[in-house]
């Protein structure tokens, strides 16, 4: 089963500066990952869904996990502030997802 991993940028600090689709791929996500302080932004769009928080400095171990678990077939939000493509979480996945042959 394959799923899907989002890396979510939850603005700059509130998720009512959200786009709509990062609002959309939360709500889509059985799984959250994210440092702690960024999943309690968005904590009332995540009731009911897998969360796992992490401490800082933790950016292997989530970026890991996120594509275990979407490897296993789930759909993952890794949530990171503002722009994950540029100052964030993105660089580190596609470098992890690189070293693992992934081509897209």
């Amino acid at each position: 089963m394959t799923g899907k991993l989002y890396i979510v940028g939850v603005g700059p600090g509130h998720h009512d500066h959200m786009t709509f689709r990062a609002k959309q791929a939360i709500e889509e996500s059985d799984t959250i990952v994210g440092y702690e302080t960024y999943v309690n932004l968005v904590e009332d769009l995540i009731e009911g869904k897998e969360v796992h928080r992490y401490a800082m400095t933790q950016e292997v171990e989530r970026a890991h996990q996120c594509i275990d678990l979407a490897k296993s077939g789930k759909i993952v939000s890794l949530v990171s502030s503002g722009d994950p493509g540029i100052y964030g979480m993105a660089g580190l996945i596609y470098e992890m997802l690189a070293e693992e042959g992934w081509d897209r």
